[in-house]
């Protein structure tokens, strides 16, 4: 039976949220990627992407080729 979120995991939840990918914010608390996602829904609490998406020319402003 998974253990019930204490004030002190939410805690230290809330500073981490958004600055440190949520594997790294679930192996400091000793839960599961999962349970770590789901409980910050529920406290709507956003953790952010944790995936780095990646820069194309287009994303930096770049004009597409045009034909003439």
């Amino acid at each position: 039976m998974p253990s019930k979120w204490t004030e002190d995991d939410i805690a230290k939840l809330n500073p981490l949220a958004g600055k440190v990918p949520a594997k790294d914010i679930a192996a400091e608390l000793g839960r599961s990627r999962g349970a770590t996602v789901v409980e910050a829904s529920k406290l709507r609490v956003s953790l952010g992407c944790s995936k780095r998406r990646q820069s194309t020319g287009a994303d930096q402003g770049a004009s597409a080729p045009t034909n003439p």
